[in-house]
């Protein structure tokens, strides 16, 4: 009694053709991996590059963007302190697992006529940053 297998071209042709896909797929998914591996490398060599200046200028440029948008074009000029990271902070921000910045205050000088606004900048830097009230500065210009 055995079991007789009859031939059939177009099955074997078949089942040869998913194995050859799975192989293939087996064989390109590692490659696909490692590339991503050596774009985020880059990247983390990227943002090791940075230093406290460059985060400095980062964050005034994109508070003062922020800040302009709702108060005008040209009304603020803002200074954004940053050191490194120690265990004592409780403000940071991680760029990486290694390298990590504070931002230790902020001084904005704004063209606007209430306290109100003075008050409503102040909270939302202290809330961005997540810093006290005392180490945000806002001084009405002349």
């Amino acid at each position: 009694m055995g079991i007789e297998f009859k031939k059939n071209d177009k099955l074997t042709k078949i089942v040869t053709a998913i194995l050859v896909g799975v192989l293939l797929l087996i064989i390109f998914i590692p490659i696909n991996n490692e590339e991503k591996a050596v774009t985020s490398n880059t990247s983390n060599e990227v943002n090791s590059s940075w230093d406290y200046e460059s985060y400095s200028d980062y964050y005034e440029t994109r508070l003062k963007e922020i800040l302009e948008e709702s108060y005008g074009a040209g009304t603020m000029n803002v200074m954004v302190r940053v050191s490194e990271y120690s265990e004592g902070d409780t403000t940071y921000i991680s760029y990486d697992e290694k390298n990590e910045v504070t931002v230790d205050g902020v001084l904005i000088v704004a063209d606007v006529n209430s306290e109100q606004a003075v008050s409503d900048i102040t909270f939302a830097v202290c809330a961005l940053f997540d810093l006290p009230a005392h180490k945000v500065a806002v001084m009405i210009k002349n």
